[in-house]
């Protein structure tokens, strides 16, 4: 759901904020443009503007990306969709053209010979009507009626078996639209989702605790660049979100929202889908496109899950720097012996699915993780669970623990590119560190070589609080210490919230970290991230845990898929 200002080719924003209108770029005709095209017509490569009715009458701005083809030939037809904020590819060298994934692979497409179509959602850039957050009677509805005027307007258009032949493409909050149309419409052919949801609710308040730091960026990031079309977060239920806890009847409004709400009751993905998402994103984290993919997989469709680094990225000091702020991706994949462009890919997929050719490039593995920019495996399935390590009982200060990590990260960090290696301790030797104005760290495991440790982590923790009347919060993630280094490196800055006493038994974002000797694995608990801000209980309280952890490590035999 990435954040950005719309633009209109044409027009300067400073007409609208000065004039308080914004002049809409006349939209070309192409009842005129093609009376005389038929399948004999050769046609040039070239890009206009057009308007298209949604279902419900709103206008929707698009860019068709009209491709070269020969007297005789046919392209398939590409949805490109927008993140949260955002605003269409307008054009080759445009802003999403030029520097987002989905939009690069858009005009990639076009330039390899297909039909494009690149909207701007209700409420964005200059498409008319109010943003409904992805609603299917609404935004997921338009995504068909852009495949509508297609069948209506555009020429030359393969279709098999009378059926137009679409794919699509989308980051965030596009990607949710691919995802939720191909559950609705059986026209759409093959999906690309990148870094998108399988349910609103778990991305948003995961256990019912907002994620304060992304709430705030996607709600005044969506009134502002919606010019405040966006009124649905001024609704009372929204505005109890605040609070920092989720609340019933967004819980509800959410759900009919989310991949999760049809995959469970048996309205599967009914395209083939390439899925893309990010080990570092702390808004849709992978699990999210594992859950996805799974859906599509089970429904017997051709699914790919590829696990790239970034994704959704905070800036610092909520989460440590990696490339462009707010959404980011990696320009290459490296699975096994094999690097891919992650444009090339794309296309690539399209090319098998949409046009029926031989592959140019090797096989896209079923599942892909990496675990750097230039290093991954393909895997047949994620790990679920593993080594079962027990977790010592451990205290922290609720609130106070974590606060000033933005201050003693950066320092950590420096020492540890030149600390000497200390004597490598076994993590039953080492004390837990931490707890009060630190994060506590609770060593599990020590590695004695090199391997690989990637999967679903899982907890089994009693949480108990020194304020029972109150829900006193901790975060638990997952950490790595490596040898003489006083740093602890969460990986992926992911981080879950336990809230209130009791037993916890369940998944942990998804990890992937490349061991070494003398690396060890522990459990980081602390009172609080600049994440989850909206936290106003738990104030000079403390919080206990104990348990234990699974984690899925590559020499374990005790791993296990999903259930």
């Amino acid at each position: 759901m990435n954040i950005f200002l719309p633009s209109c080719r044409h027009h300067f924003l400073l007409l609208f904020v000065v004039f308080g209108y914004l002049t809409g770029c006349s939209g070309v005709q192409t009842k005129s443009l093609y009376a005389e095209t038929t399948t004999d017509t050769a046609l040039d490569a070239d890009y206009y503007e057009v308007d298209i009715r949604a279902h419900d009458g709103t206008l929707l701005k698009a860019t068709v990306f009209q491709p070269q083809l020969a007297a005789g030939k046919t392209a398939p037809l590409i949805i490109h969709s927008h993140g949260f904020g955002g605003f269409r590819a307008d054009g080759p060298m445009s802003f999403y053209g030029q520097m987002i994934v989905s939009g690069e692979a858009a005009v990639a497409a076009w330039k390899a010979g297909y039909w494009v179509i690149s909207y701007d959602h209700r409420g964005f850039g200059e498409s008319e009507g109010k943003v409904k957050l992805m609603h299917p009677d609404y935004e997921v509805e338009d995504f068909s009626s852009v495949i509508d005027w297609a069948e209506d307007n555009l020429p030359k258009v393969t279709y098999e078996n009378d059926d137009i032949v679409v794919g699509g493409v989308g980051e965030s909050y596009g990607g949710g639209v691919q995802i939720l149309a191909s559950i609705k419409d059986p026209r759409i052919d093959a999906i690309v989702p990148i870094t998108t949801w399988f349910d609103l609710n778990e991305i948003m308040a995961p256990k019912g605790h907002v994620k304060g730091a992304w709430g705030g960026i996607l709600i005044s990031g969506g009134i502002f660049s919606s010019f405040f079309d966006f009124d649905m977060a001024f609704d009372d239920e929204y505005m109890d979100l605040i609070s920092g806890k989720m609340n019933s009847q967004v819980a509800a409004d959410l759900a009919i929202r989310s991949p999760s709400h049809y995959c469970q009751t048996g309205k599967a993905i009914q395209s083939d889908a390439l899925f893309i998402q990010g080990l570092r994103d702390t808004l849709m984290t992978f699990n999210q496109g594992y859950e996805n993919w799974r859906c599509a997989t089970q429904a017997g469709k051709d699914a790919k899950l590829v696990a790239i680094q970034d994704g959704h990225i905070l800036p610092w000091p909520m989460q440590s720097w990696s490339g462009l702020p707010i959404f980011n991706t990696q320009e290459n994949v490296t699975c096994g012996e094999v690097t891919f462009n992650t444009v090339d890919m794309i296309v690539s997929w399209y090319d098998e699915k949409l046009r029926k050719q031989p592959r140019t490039l090797p096989a896209i593995p079923d599942l892909c993780v990496t675990f750097s920019d230039d290093e991954g495996k393909p895997m047949h399935d994620i790990a679920y669970g593993g080594l079962q390590v027990p977790v010592r009982e451990t205290e922290v200060k609720l609130m106070q623990s974590g606060w000033l990590e933005f201050l003693f990260e950066p320092a950590e960090s420096l020492i540890s590119t030149i600390a000497p290696v200390g004597a490598v301790k076994t993590a039953e030797e080492m004390d837990t560190q931490g707890g009060w104005l630190r994060p506590a760290f609770i060593p599990l495991k020590m590695a004695e070589e090199s391997q690989d440790m990637a999967g679903i982590p899982l907890i089994s923790l009693q949480l108990s609080t020194t304020d029972s009347d109150k829900d006193g919060t901790v975060y638990v993630a997952i950490g790595i210490k490596e040898p003489g280094s006083p740093h602890i490196k969460v990986l992926g800055d992911q981080y879950t919230p336990l809230i209130g006493d009791g037993q916890y038994q369940m998944d942990l974002p998804a990890i992937a970290y490349q061991l070494k000797p003398g690396d060890v694995v522990g459990l980081v608990v602390q009172g609080f991230t600049a994440q989850y801000f909206l936290d106003p209980e738990g104030w000079f309280s403390f919080g206990t845990v104990s348990g234990s952890v699974q984690l899925p490590l590559s020499s374990s035999v005790a791993l296990a898929n999903h259930p």
